[in-house]
């Protein structure tokens, strides 16, 4: 071991609190960067070989029915790679506990080889098409098989056109369409006791849905560079004559728009937090660099009198930051490989993808590897320059003192000259230390400004839930039929022991065209005195239901480049009768959180369907001590399709928050632990200056208190002025995620609660205390007469 490398490790150890302060602070970047980074890698590229494998859909189209010959002619079409016909219908799924389910039925065509969105079989076996047994064979999605704790040849009952039909579950299975099962847009969670996919074979699903030879979707895949707008539009006009209900491309199909969305919020935090950790790194490896070498002057000196060159000098002294380089991107690669685990875990429980969801990046090691010693070499060059201008001769003088100048208080007599002497002094030190003053406060605004960003998402889920589950949705129970029917029909409704109020609802699918786009919705008639719905404006106003006009939602808007006054023309997609148009008038824009959807009063609902006293479903509220009894008496009524319970959706999205609070934690330890290195480096770099200033102090009389006390005011005035200024970073922070994340499935609220920014800021003067006591711990341990040796 050479002369400079025994000094570089001497320096290690004698610094050895700082060093691995910043090795730590190093480590969670890099693992923050890998973790989420290989997480990322691993969904992204699940994600893009199922899609591959088993060909899924570029574009979706719902017709009410069409000879299956029709798949042939949508093949024909040019920029049509490959088009299946199929069934797909949601049916009510009949539970021994009266509990009502809903399954999503996908016929599939045999043999599959080819066909679009193939079907992968994850535990049991293929159905077949005719079965020894003479029954319907079926396969259920893994979500839903676990939840329901059904086995191999277990029965599932369903309605199918009235009638109840009986399935064999021979086996559990996933499709590119279905990675994420839920069954709209309006559903904050997955519900797989109460929602799932069933897969059974072509023949079976005509007819037990009297479709003998008939399809009711298509499913295409494009062509390499086709024009995907201009082949959906001709795929359109094909299909008219038999009733289009709805067109979509892959982007707004429910799975892949929220796995999408998934991915880009990971792709975000991925690529920022790492920085700040690392950037701060940098920082606090400059300023404990500078102050070594200005601290080891003569030694510097009498190097280069031996024959070093100033860049050995420089190359050792950086090597000091190359150390913590590699040792925390050691450290980082091996944390944050754990913490890729835990997240690949996480998904696999979340998403129906196959087990090659989890997998190490090696690339995500290399680069941390790179960034991490680049960052520090640049750090420890920087830092290390002063070393060229340093001679010999003259190191082995004292470094002249450094001017303090005026501070700016000084200007201010009456304020000045109210302070202590301490607080005078602490002042001066910040002036004459301006650089260190803000690195160290620049460090402690991205940690309190990470806290508040941690805390920032319990705060917009908690507002979500206020707003959607207390405010906005006043029901209990949510009654659809299985189509439309009479309002008199609701009186067998409010009849039932337990219901309080019952409010029509008439539901139709649109489409709805502005400034020359369309856009498929959902129209919900409703009475105009409706009380167990609430609609607000952008500002949280609450809008009236209008007796003409609609009040269409904000994705919706925005998608249309639509405003009130505008005249919107809608065009049905029930499926039932003939296609009926109308042209109504935007009187406002509602904001839903969650989900989407367009209302108008239910008396020009049935207008437009040119019916009358026609709903789809019914808002009920319930006497809370009877709606178990309620929801046993609406499962055993014939004509109901489903029932959405509040009360569940709530407990569901309860119990899908474990996970987020997980990752909430890590956050937060990771903002406290940034928060502190940088307070402890600078702490220590204060005390290590000024020994000699302290060791004066305590000959004339300070106590060890009063000279903690001393620097404690330097660490107050940087930190606090951290914590005020890393408050609005962190709102920042949010908004920029936000911006980077949501979707047109939820629009994530930026509401930040006054009791975060208060928990943040004792959470950042908690960290600074803690860091503060720890680094002067020295204090009492100053040896005074060999630090007043005059050893110049």
């Amino acid at each position: 071991m050479g002369v400079l490398s025994r000094k570089l490790w001497r320096t290690i150890r004698s610094t050895r609190g700082q060093f691995l302060a910043v090795v730590a602070v190093v480590t969670i970047g890099i693992a923050v960067y890998i973790g989420m980074s290989t997480a990322y890698y691993n969904l992204n590229r699940s994600q893009s070989l199922f899609y591959q494998e088993n060909n899924f859909a570029d574009y979706f189209f719902q017709v009410v029915r069409a000879p299956q010959e029709v798949t042939r002619q949508v093949e024909s079409i040019p920029g049509v790679m490959k088009a299946t016909g199929r069934i797909q219908k949601d049916v009510p799924i009949l539970k021994e506990d009266h509990q009502r389910a809903t399954a999503r039925l996908i016929s599939y065509p045999l043999p599959m080889d080819t066909e679009v969105n193939r079907l992968q079989v994850q535990t049991g076996r293929l159905f077949d098409q005719y079965p020894e047994s003479g029954g319907i064979e079926a396969l259920v999605d893994p979500q839903y098989f676990n939840a329901n704790r059904l086995s191999f040849n277990d029965t599932v009952s369903i309605v199918a056109e009235g009638k109840q039909v009986f399935l064999t579950v021979v086996g559990t299975a996933i499709s590119p369409e279905t990675i994420v099962t839920m069954k709209d847009a309006a559903t904050m969670m997955p519900d797989p006791k109460t929602f799932g996919i069933i897969m059974m074979p072509q023949n079976q699903a005509e007819q037990i849905l009297n479709l003998n030879g008939e399809i009711n979707q298509v499913v295409i895949t494009l062509a390499p560079g086709a024009d995907g707008k201009h082949v959906a539009e001709q795929v359109k006009t094909l299909l008219e004559p038999y009733g289009n209900l709805a067109d979509y491309p892959r982007e707004d199909q429910l799975s892949h728009a929220i796995l999408q969305g998934e991915l880009n919020g990971l792709r975000t935090l991925a690529s920022f937090m790492p920085v700040i950790f690392l950037g701060v790194a940098a920082l606090i490896q400059f300023v404990m660099l500078g102050r070594m070498v200005k601290a080891q002057r003569q030694q510097i000196g009498v190097m280069k009198a031996l024959g070093y060159g100033s860049g050995q000098i420089m190359l050792h002294y950086t090597g000091y930051a190359l150390a913590v380089a590699l040792l925390g991107a050691l450290l980082g690669s091996l944390l944050g490989l754990g913490l890729a685990t835990v997240m690949s875990q996480a998904y696999a429980l979340y998403f129906n993808l196959p087990q090659s969801i989890g997998g190490v990046n090696l690339t995500a090691i290399l680069s941390g590897l790179f960034l991490s010693l680049g960052v520090s070499l640049i750090a420890g060059l920087t830092a290390s320059r002063g070393v060229v201008v340093i001679r010999p001769a003259e190191s082995m003088r004292p470094e002249p003192p450094a001017g303090t100048g005026r501070v700016v208080f000084e200007q201010w007599n009456c304020l000045w000259r109210r302070l202590d002497p301490a607080w005078k002094m602490s002042l001066r030190t910040i002036n004459r230390k301006r650089g260190r003053f803000a690195v160290t406060m620049v460090g402690v605004v991205f940690a309190v400004g990470l806290l508040v960003m941690s805390l920032f998402f319990n705060d917009a889920i908690d507002y979500m839930v206020k707003k959607h589950f207390y405010e906005e949705q006043r029901y209990d129970l949510l009654v659809r039929f299985d189509g439309p029917v009479k309002d008199h029909e609701l009186l067998n409704l409010s009849r039932l022991d337990g219901v309080i109020k019952t409010e029509p609802v008439l539901e139709i699918p649109v489409k709805l065209y502005v400034n020359g786009r369309s856009e498929d919705d959902l129209l919900v008639g409703v009475p105009q005195a409706l009380t167990l719905k609430k609609l607000v404006d952008d500002t949280g106003k609450p809008l009236p239901y209008p007796e003409e006009g609609i009040l269409i939602s904000r994705s919706t808007a925005d998608k249309l480049g639509a405003r009130p006054g505008d005249r919107v023309e809608l065009e049905t997609l029930l499926g039932l009768g003939p296609v009926r148009r109308a042209e109504v008038k935007i009187t406002g824009i509602n904001r839903q959180l969650v989900g989407s959807g367009s209302y108008i009063s239910l008396e020009q609902a049935n207008r437009i369907l040119q019916e009358s006293g026609v709903v789809s479903g019914a808002m009920l509220k319930v006497d809370p001590g009877k709606t178990a009894m309620v929801e046993q008496q609406l499962g055993d009524m014939t004509g109901v399709s489903s029932i959405s319970s509040l009360r569940k959706e709530l407990a569901n999205l309860n119990q899908n928050m474990d996970s987020m609070v997980y990752s909430l934690t890590i956050m937060i330890v990771f903002a406290v632990l940034l928060g502190f290195a940088i307070v402890y480096n600078s702490s220590v770099i204060s005390f290590a200056e000024r020994r000699r200033e302290l060791a004066t102090l305590r000959v004339l009389g300070f106590t060890t208190q009063e000279i903690s006390g001393l620097l404690l005011k330097e660490n107050i005035l940087q930190s606090l002025l951290g914590v005020a200024l890393g408050l609005p970073f962190g709102l920042y922070l949010s908004k920029w995620y936000v911006k980077a994340a949501s979707t047109d499935l939820y629009t994530i609220p930026v509401i930040i609660y006054p009791q975060t920014y208060l928990f943040s800021a004792l959470g950042g003067v908690c960290f600074i205390m803690v860091a503060h006591f720890l680094a002067v711990r020295g204090v009492k341990q100053i040896d005074m007469v060999e630090v007043l040796k005059n050893t110049d």
